[in-house]
């Protein structure tokens, strides 16, 4: 199976390409960051997988058509786009700025709906494909000091949902993860915030492998993963 993963030079990404790589699926990465891709790539190649990168800024429309483009060409073809590529700014209406706004929208929003734009065609002309959008447990419940990020998540969720409908004639599946506390990377210089109980990137990649391997009569639309103890619990 041929899978592009967006965001994915780090944390949920990174763990989402690395366990389906481990699987036997040919991975297509895209981010900004080329040193950081080139790296990923490197570690799925010496454990023996398959990848290629593309480097993008998915909030240029044209940048992540030509990124979808290179990436389905040297794959030969496409079966899965994992839109994960995020963006994640908590602050409330009164101290986000508009420059911070734009950026929440054009990357949560715009930057997926480019990505899967390309895709579909192809998808739609094969009668196969399967669309994951990782959003975010706030795309589901509000967050207080965080309502333009929620926003954007419930955007995600909004599209997702009628995404389905829209292409499931088509043999395409849609489906929405919601993941909750990620440690997505080490904890900031001088931090010494515990991030041990929180869901490991790996997992949600087991989550996306489960969700490719249902059969082609069968979806799993909505995922919600959440660690199982809270905050400074051992």
């Amino acid at each position: 199976m041929k899978v592009i993963v967006t965001g994915a030079s780090k944390g949920i990404g990174k763990g989402i390409a690395t366990v389906l790589a481990r699987e036997g699926y040919t991975v297509g990465l895209v981010a900004r960051s080329p040193d950081m891709l080139m790296a990923v790539q490197k570690t799925i190649e010496s454990a023996g997988g398959r990848c290629v990168h593309a480097v993008c800024d998915l909030r240029d429309p044209e940048a992540a058509h030509q990124a979808m483009e290179h990436l389905i060409s040297r794959m030969g073809g496409i079966d899965a786009l994992i839109n994960n590529a995020g963006l994640v700014i908590r602050k409330d209406v009164f101290t986000l700025t508009l420059d911070e706004w734009r950026a929440l929208v054009d990357t949560n929003i715009s930057g997926l709906f480019y990505a899967t734009r390309t895709v579909l065609p192809r998808m739609k002309a094969q009668n196969r494909g399967h669309i994951i959008n990782i959003s975010s447990i706030s795309g589901r419940v509000p967050l207080a000091g965080g309502s333009a990020y929620a926003a954007t998540k419930y955007a995600v969720t909004g599209f997702s949902e009628s995404l389905l409908l829209e292409v499931r004639q088509y043999g395409i599946k849609v489906t929405t993860v919601y993941p909750g506390s990620v440690d997505s990377g080490p904890p900031r210089p001088g931090s010494a915030e515990d991030h041990s109980w929180k869901v490991q990137p790996a997992e949600i990649g087991s989550a996306c492998l489960n969700i490719l391997k249902t059969s082609a009569n069968t979806l799993i639309s909505a995922l919600e993963i959440r660690p199982l103890q809270p905050p400074g619990k051992k």
